[in-house]
């Protein structure tokens, strides 16, 4: 960026964070970089050398210029460090994301889109209850299908979450036939921009984004997506270098049609937990309960270890339920079952203050402890 195009930040601002540092309205430019309609797009059958070779091919969205993206850029200059770390952590989930997008004839900057919704952090939670990489609150989650109870919430769910959100962008693009549009529509909701439309247009204005009047959240929505996709398209303007992830997938999936405990399996994988975890944050529990979940996803470098753990694993008995007694604390009961009182709390639905009553039925996870003082 040339020096006249820089544009100090606000000293209020300095000590915001990447997504969420202010600015003026200005006056808006868009620049064409591709069609704004939806595209139906080939792929190549060459294969790119990295994933972000491929997003990089795929741009379709118009391109915006305004001091909100330059803002947005001096947020990413000013904190590389921090922008690496989120780079790496997408690693497991955007060829995935990306390769979604291209099956469906999306814009490729959709998969760049948890960036600004989470940060790429799959436990991500908003104070408004929106979960997940995509940032699905209950409602929409319900709407768009992804289950929520005691033992998963799909709006984790890396597969089940990605396919909601593309279908609700592209629910939102054919409401619009604009993609600035779908992206604030999905931001702030579609009720709210067709009234900010409506409201300019009784005021003589085109209905187009750049005229609506916007929450300042909103506001900032499409700069902070176009400031990633100016890094993403010339990595070097910013003196960073973009994580090299192969353009193939990160991970396998696994159909099972029983119960698993993922901590038995990590063991007789000899794989930390974590591994397993990663990929599978809508499991509420390290349990994989077969009435409400039937896959696994494991990364492919460990999948052969994991696959040898499953076919030794022989699988624990259904849930149990133990019912409370008088005197019982919940620390005790997590005791006697070896496992932890957040986890019980948790597959209980109950909440901060953990409040247990005489005659509450309590589900408890399997543990090898649980077995055994179930048959004792």
């Amino acid at each position: 960026m040339a020096p006249h195009e820089q544009i100090a930040l606000n000293a209020s601002n300095q000590q915001l964070d990447l997504f969420n540092v202010t600015s003026p309205d200005p006056g808006l430019v868009l620049k064409m970089s591709g069609p704004s309609e939806l595209l139906k797009l080939q792929l190549d059958e060459k294969v790119e050398e990295d994933v972000w070779s491929d997003i990089r091919k795929s741009f379709a969205i118009p391109d915006l210029e305004s001091r909100h993206v330059r803002v947005r850029e001096q947020a990413l200059l000013k904190n590389t460090r921090m922008v690496n770390a989120l780079l790496e952590r997408s690693e497991p989930y955007i060829y995935f994301i990306a390769q979604e997008c291209a099956k469906r004839g999306m814009p490729a900057e959709l998969a760049l889109l948890p960036f600004v919704e989470s940060e790429f952090n799959p436990h991500a939670r908003s104070s408004a209850a929106a979960v997940g990489l995509w940032q699905f609150v209950p409602s929409t989650g319900r709407q768009y299908s992804l289950r929520q109870n005691k033992w998963v919430d799909e709006r984790r769910d890396l597969v089940a979450s990605t396919r909601a959100a593309l279908d609700y962008l592209g629910y939102l693009y054919n409401m619009h036939g604009d993609w600035h549009l779908a992206l604030i529509s999905y931001n702030w909701g579609e009720g709210s921009v067709l009234k900010a439309m409506k409201k300019a247009q009784n005021a003589g204005l085109a209905p187009t984004w750049a005229n609506l009047d916007l929450p300042q959240e909103t506001r900032q929505y499409i700069p902070k997506l176009q400031a990633l996709k100016n890094l993403i398209k010339d990595p070097q303007r910013f003196g960073m270098t973009l994580p090299e992830f192969p353009n193939k997938p990160y991970f396998e999936e696994i159909k099972r049609n029983a119960d698993v405990d993922l901590r038995e399996v990590a063991r007789l994988a000899g794989v930390e937990l974590g591994v397993i975890r990663e990929l599978n944050p809508g499991l509420n529990q390290p349990v994989l309960y077969a009435a409400y979940s039937n896959s696994l996803l494991v990364p492919i470098k460990y999948s052969a270890k994991i696959q040898e753990g499953l076919a030794h694993y022989k699988a624990s008995k259904p849930l149990r339920q133990y019912t409370v007694r008088k005197g019982d604390t919940l620390g005790e009961i997590a005791e006697q079952f070896d496992v932890s009182s957040k986890d019980l709390a948790s597959i209980n639905g109950l909440g901060e203050k953990k409040i247990i009553k005489p005659g509450m039925k309590l589900t408890i996870p399997n543990t090898l402890q649980a077995e055994k003082n179930w048959n004792s």
